[in-house]
């Protein structure tokens, strides 16, 4: 599992479509279809259910969505303290 896995998921999951949550972040379908299989592969659980109307949550994927907030919110916190860090240290 990767933090990029984890934005599509977060997408997905927001916009209960695979298609938008494509659109949104300029992928091809199956490329985020192709993640959140790999996903529902690695952690042994069905996340979606799919749909002609989009996509519903299951039990597992509200378990994961609030662990990837999480991981995803400190990931930024994470960078933003190396950029301050970056911009004190420049040297003029």
């Amino acid at each position: 599992m990767n933090t990029q896995d984890l934005l599509i998921f977060k997408h997905v999951a927001d916009l209960h479509s695979i298609s938008k949550a494509a659109e949104k972040l300029g992928y091809v379908q199956s490329n985020v279809s192709q993640r959140i299989k790999i996903l529902e592969d690695e952690l042994g659980a069905r996340l979606l259910i799919r749909s002609n109307r989009g996509v519903k949550l299951t039990e597992e994927e509200t378990t994961l969505y609030k662990y990837a907030e999480d991981i995803l919110k400190l990931m930024q916190d994470a960078k933003s303290a190396i950029e301050k860090i970056n911009g004190e240290n420049t040297w003029s």
